[in-house]
């Protein structure tokens, strides 16, 4: 696989994924991210922008830290992801363009987050495959 590691501002991330849980974010406040020291974030390419496909939550605490820039990691090949696209489209028409969007989409209860989210997204993937 190939991939491609840039480093961009927080600001030009859409996030494809729509929602954040509450209970995930605490996780990730609680664990040793930091602005030096956060893994990997993942985006894609698509429709001359970028979306972040993994890392959500950190890269929220990475906002509310106040970090302006990232590293990020583009796999090449998900840039052709039927499911990464559909969820970057549904960003578009929701209106997301960072990652400040979510600030006020955050969900309580892991369960309605995984059925708002998770579940959602394994529907599509059977939907595209």
């Amino acid at each position: 696989m190939k991939y491609k590691h840039i480093k961009v501002s927080i600001f030009d991330i859409i996030p494809q994924q729509h929602y954040l849980s509450t209970d995930k974010y605490k996780s990730v406040k609680d664990s040793e991210v930091s602005e030096d020291n956060y893994g990997d974030i993942f985006i894609i390419e698509y429709k001359g922008k970028m979306f972040s496909v993994d890392g959500h939550h950190r890269l929220f605490y990475l906002f509310k830290l106040g970090v302006t820039d990232v590293n990020v990691v583009c796999e090449l090949s998900d840039n052709n992801s039927k499911l990464y696209q559909i969820l970057a489209d549904e960003s578009i028409v929701l209106g997301l363009s960072n990652i400040s969007d979510l600030e006020n989409r955050f969900i309580d209860n892991y369960d309605d987050y995984k059925k708002s989210w998770i579940d959602k997204c394994q529907k599509i993937l059977r939907d595209v495959s």
